[in-house]
């Protein structure tokens, strides 16, 4: 399938105006303004050198790129001129705490913001414009958008009820382990001999006695200690059952794994659902409240559009 060589095609059409001013022409009339092919193409240059594959399009994917991109700038026409209908503005005293606060949010001195704009190739004063921009659009979006989304704490309840199992934080338990090693070729009396002497253990702990003390008092062939907080769910069905029931403090009884002995000592729960509702609901009015906004801003972009008169000429 045939590639073409976009960014340099227009990377040369716009770094040559006199050429670029002849081959302009009128590509849509957003009600009374227009937008050309100049800007177009400088919109979809942008677009491309944002997109390590954008010079590998063919055709086919140039053309729909165009198309999106010029939505795009029809889009921001409609919203530069509801700006101007509505008389919003942005003064001097707003834009300098706008840009105090870009300073003091990624700790920056007024030279280091201002080096760090002319390293992106752009002037502070640009800057300034760009940012005046976003702020007429927050503006705008808070009048027009964002005051008539509202959650209410029934929405919010439904929908944990709904995703309980997404928000549910799964039951835990901490567990200390004795290991007591099974020599090879064991006989009856050895395991009878060995089970006494786990018992014996598991007496001491439940009795009290400290673990690590106890665990060090056992010398050779026994290991173990804290094995941490444990999924309860993430555990193999045979611990599991072992663990059933246990209260904190309390001690299994023996149990054989992987040729050993093994005693469990449960010293902590997390039930893991404790105030639950209270915990995730403050995320969840944020993601609803973000969900709605989306689909108003939609819908009130395609008012704009259905309310504009729009003249598209390629």
């Amino acid at each position: 399938m045939r590639k073409i060589l976009l960014l340099f095609v227009l990377s040369t059409l716009i770094a040559q105006p006199v050429v670029a001013k002849t081959l302009t022409k009128v590509v849509a009339v957003v009600n009374n303004d227009i937008i050309s092919s100049y800007q177009l193409d400088k919109a979809v240059l942008a677009a491309l050198a944002r997109d390590t594959k954008g010079n590998q399009l063919t055709g086919k994917q140039f053309d729909a790129l165009k198309v999106r991109v010029l939505n795009r700038l029809i889009s921001d026409k409609l919203v530069e001129q509801r700006i101007k209908e509505l008389g919003l503005t942005v003064s001097d005293p707003e834009l300098n705490a706008a840009i105090a606060d870009v300073q003091r949010k990624n700790h920056l001195t007024r030279e280091q913001l201002k080096q760090a704009i002319e390293a992106q190739g752009m002037t502070l004063a640009a800057y300034r414009e760009q940012l005046k921009q976003e702020i007429l659009r927050y503006k705008l979006l808070g009048r027009e958008v964002n005051y008539k989304v509202q959650v209410t704490s029934g929405e919010v309840r439904d929908y944990f009820r709904a995703h309980i199992d997404e928000y549910r934080a799964k039951p835990k338990v901490r567990v200390s382990s004795l290991s007591f090693e099974i020599p090879p070729n064991s006989s009856k009396n050895d395991m009878v001999k060995l089970r006494k002497r786990v018992i014996a253990v598991r007496e001491q702990l439940m009795s009290g006695e400290d673990f690590n003390k106890v665990l060090k008092s056992q010398g050779k062939g026994v290991s173990g200690g804290d094995m941490g907080n444990l999924v309860e769910d993430d555990l193999t069905e045979q611990l599991r059952q072992t663990l059933d029931g246990l209260k904190v403090g309390q001690v299994s009884e023996p149990v054989r794994m992987n040729n050993q002995l093994h005693l469990f000592m449960v010293t902590a729960r997390n039930p893991g659902d404790i105030n639950l509702y209270d915990r995730v609901s403050g995320d969840i009015e944020k993601l609803l409240e973000k969900q709605k906004t989306d689909q108003r801003f939609k819908e009130w972009a395609k008012e704009l559009r259905e309310r504009g008169h729009i003249d598209i000429r390629i």
